[in-house]
C-alpha cells in the first residue's frame, strides 16, 4: 500500500499527528505535515489508516490498498 500526502492541501490540523505520531509530524514553520518513515512497520498499517481518515483537508491518496505487504509514505506538493 502506498499514501501519498498531498502537502499543499494541507491545513495543519494535526489530526495525522494525533493518529500515528510515529509516522506523522507537522513542520514548525506552517504546521504542514511532515513524514517521519517512508517505510513504517506493518504493525502500524491500522494507525496508519485512521490518520487518513481523520484528515479534514483529506490530503492523502491510497494506492494498492489491497497489497498489504509493504507500506510506503512519500509526499507531493503537486495536485495529484
Amino acid at each position: 500500500m502506498k499514501v501519498t500526502a498531498l502537502t499543499n492541501r494541507c491545513i495543519g490540523s494535526g489530526a495525522c499527528v494525533l493518529a500515528c505520531s510515529q509516522v506523522f509530524s507537522q513542520r514548525e514553520s506552517d504546521g504542514v505535515v511532515d513524514l517521519l518513515q517512508e517505510h513504517p512497520s506493518l504493525e502500524l498499517l491500522k494507525k496508519v489508516q485512521h490518520a487518513v481518515a481523520a484528515c479534514p483537508a483529506q490530503v492523502f491518496v491510497v494506492e494498492g490498498e489491497e497489497d498489504l505487504s509493504e507500506l510506503t509514505l512519500t509526499t507531493n506538493d503537486e495536485d495529484m
